[in-house]
């Protein structure tokens, strides 16, 4: 895997990382987490000829901080990007938080996008308490701007330690009380060791600007919590497949349910005994999906 920068037009620098080689899909990661999660994807790129492109949002890796207003914000540096690369046109496959900046980014930029597959995506307005196991604290925490970002920062500092030693992590109070708490369809890949070496790997990177990257986590979970303000309706029929593990408690079927009534002609792919992490069980089919 390679990573990069592209310096923009207005001067800042987007951080990049490539995996694999074949059909372009534009990955848009994870709130809290960075480029660097196209390396959990090793195995659809190893089996699937696809290529993924990982981007750094502003504040998170590489990419350099900026206020976002609109949650498309971010989409001319996604077009800086696939224009610098060469690519007129391109999959996109988002997961979790990712999906509420890639389903604007294809509104506005429909003949670019071929297909978009948005794993475990909020509708808006979302509650990001509903993420944290509905965590009394994360949820005050949200009306206090002070209080959110000093909580962030120890999360922060939780997945540095963490990711320090990953194997301790594991085996320690909060280790064990981390897979626990997921539904035991994505435990599995929170207690393998590899997996979990990368996961903490790409959230540690997303952290690594310190103030900056808390700053980023915080202004995407504010957006979260505003209705879409977007025009989603523009997408047409078939260009959208969201996909929905039945025993995710990140993010509840419903979100699915509530964005297919937004975008007309989507499907929704539910997956009974997955969880957030279906897309990582589903590799054979979601090679398909991003290719279709």
């Amino acid at each position: 895997m390679s990573s990069q920068t592209l310096k923009l037009p207005d001067g800042r620098q987007l951080g990049y990382a490539q995996e694999g080689k074949g059909t372009p899909v534009v990955y848009f990661h994870g709130t809290a987490s960075s480029r660097l999660e196209v390396r959990l994807l090793k195995k659809v790129t190893r089996d699937g000829g696809l290529r993924f492109i990982g981007i750094d949002r502003p504040g998170y890796g590489l990419s350099t901080f900026k206020d976002r207003i609109r949650l498309s914000d971010f989409a001319s540096d996604v077009n800086a990007l696939a224009d610098h690369l060469g690519l007129d046109s391109f999959a996109i496959l988002s997961w979790s938080g990712g999906g509420v900046f890639a389903l604007p980014y294809t509104a506005r930029n429909i003949q670019r996008v071929t297909r978009i597959v948005a794993v475990g995506c909020p509708s808006l307005p979302f509650d990001p308490s509903v993420a944290h196991n509905n965590n009394p604290l994360a949820k005050f925490a949200m009306k206090s701007p002070l209080i959110a970002k000093f909580g962030l920062n120890m999360f922060r500092q939780s997945v540095f330690n963490a990711n320090h030693n990953i194997e301790n992590y594991l085996a320690s109070r909060s280790g064990k009380r981390m897979v626990a708490d997921w539904p035991k369809p994505d435990a599995c890949f929170f207690a393998d060791l590899e997996w979990l070496k990368l996961m903490y790997g790409a959230m540690e990177e997303g952290f690594r600007q310190d103030g900056n990257s808390v700053k980023a986590v915080y202004q995407e979970h504010s957006l979260f919590m505003k209705p879409w303000n977007e025009p989603l309706s523009r997408i047409p029929p078939g260009k959208v497949m969201l996909w929905q593990g039945v025993q995710d408690k990140t993010c509840s079927v419903e979100n699915a349910q509530k964005i297919a009534q937004i975008i007309k002609g989507v499907k929704v792919e539910i997956f009974p005994t997955e969880g957030h992490c279906v897309m990582f069980s589903q590799t054979d089919k979601l090679v398909k999906a991003l290719k279709a």
